[in-house]
């Protein structure tokens, strides 16, 4: 089983959730200590987080268009196989926890509170930078 862990998107490092985290943008050690509650992001103190499946897009991707090109071949059967291969891969793959301010992400949280609800676009909205 995997270990908690963060992955900070300002320092680009993997950063263990248990001791002392040395985060150039860690604020506050207390942050990390009760991380598990979700009321603040450590590095960034942001209160907005997001539920994602913790599966490689690019993978994800590449089904997709292995699917697409073999519909002219299996007359369309192609994409029913990568629906199924889809929806197997969904049910398999354990959800990470993201900050919608910093970009962090937690993985191997055994216990995902129900206040993290899937992506939001009106909240990430608050959080884009102006262009």
């Amino acid at each position: 089983m995997i270990n908690p862990y963060f992955f900070c998107e300002l320092c680009k490092d993997k950063h263990e959730l248990k001791g002392k985290v040395n985060c150039l943008y860690n604020l506050d050690q207390n942050d990390w200590d009760n991380f598990m509650m979700f009321e603040k992001c450590p590095a960034c103190e942001s209160s907005h987080f997001y539920l994602q499946k913790d599966f490689n897009k690019i993978l994800g991707c590449g089904i997709i268009i292995v699917g697409i090109i073999f519909v002219p071949m299996t007359y369309g059967l192609s994409l029913a196989v990568v629906a199924l291969i889809d929806w197997l891969l969904y049910n398999q793959v354990p959800d990470s926890i993201v900050c919608y301010k910093c970009k962090g992400e937690f993985f191997g949280i055994k216990v995902i509170p129900k206040k993290i609800l899937p992506f939001d676009h009106h909240i990430a909205e608050l959080y884009e930078e102006p262009s």
